[in-house]
């Protein structure tokens, strides 16, 4: 996801350097030799309140709290709207960022937990494993780093992947994958925190020539050449954009319709606003364009 002319953040962390990032963009660079995209630690659901079952990175930052100055009853402002930025192993997708374009409220009464249990088939999704999916060995879910506590840029919490790791693929050859990486963010005065989410639809694509086409169009070539094989955002090179238009954009609806609904199952109350991020837009990978809207919601029961 490629970063042109995008305006300056005022106020916001700067995005570290590779060098700065040491052993994590190692790790980053290993998991994407193998497959999708930039990779981190995988995780167990949260249980309700903070992600002691998240991961290392959500522990570590347990006590980075934003100060209260920058907070609101729904979370506080993030250190940098984007992830950090992340290459990729085919030269045809240059550097990108992604947009945290979801958030699950601090005011929420249902657990991160509780949300996946009722999503079904919404599953967690781990960087250690890898699938073949119509011959083709591709990662179940790569990382990418974001900053949303001010303490600095840190791997996914948790990922979730619509279908999880198998069923998600083989929808990206149809160019219908869905999924978001988690980060926790603690929220003075509350117990749960919020979750800021990067959700995207995809693609898996390949480039034989050096050019992006799905996956689905030269299945020989992408088995042949696994390692190559991307998940690309659809609305970009690459893609199959005949059901979604823009990945990042219907990416943030389709996931958030999907909390609404299963809550609505449940009897809670999904409460839905939309924010505008203060960077405004962005451009993210293949070039695809990002607004600065930011889908809030609130999850409550009783």
């Amino acid at each position: 996801m490629p970063i042109s002319s995008r305006a300056p953040q005022s106020g916001l962390v700067p995005r570290p350097g590779r060098a700065a990032r040491g052993l994590a963009a190692a790790a980053v660079a290993l998991a994407l030799a193998a497959c999708a995209k930039p990779a981190g630690p995988g995780a167990a659901p949260a249980s309700s309140g903070a992600p002691a079952t998240a991961s290392a990175s959500a522990s570590a930052r347990a006590g980075s709290t934003p100060p209260a100055s920058s907070c609101n009853r729904d979370y506080c402002t993030p250190a940098d709207w984007d992830t950090a930025r992340a290459s990729t192993p085919l030269p045809a997708i240059p550097p990108f960022v992604e947009p945290l374009n979801v958030i699950v409220s601090a005011r929420s009464t249902v657990s991160l937990a509780g949300i996946q249990q009722a999503l079904g088939s919404w599953k967690t999704v781990s960087v250690a494993s890898s699938v073949s999916v119509a011959g083709i060995k591709v990662k179940c879910i790569s990382s990418e780093s974001a900053n949303v506590t001010g303490a600095g840029y840190a791997p996914q919490d948790l990922a979730w992947r619509l279908a999880g790791c198998l069923g998600g693929n083989t929808r990206s050859l149809s160019g219908t994958e869905d999924h978001v990486r988690l980060w926790h963010q603690p929220v003075p005065g509350s117990a749960q925190g919020a979750w800021f989410a990067a959700a995207s639809i995809e693609t898996m694509c390949v480039a034989p020539h050096g050019t992006l086409e799905p996956a689905a169009k030269d299945k020989a070539y992408a088995i042949v050449h696994s390692s190559g094989a991307y998940h690309c955002v659809n609305g970009g090179p690459g893609t199959l954009t005949g059901t979604y238009a823009n990945g990042y954009e219907d990416g943030a609806r389709v996931f958030a319709a999907a909390v609404a609904a299963a809550g609505r199952a449940r009897g809670w109350t999904v409460a839905q606003r939309v924010v505008t991020r203060p960077a405004g837009s962005g451009v993210g990978e293949g070039g695809v364009r990002f607004s600065g809207n930011v889908i809030v919601l609130t999850v409550t029961s009783g």
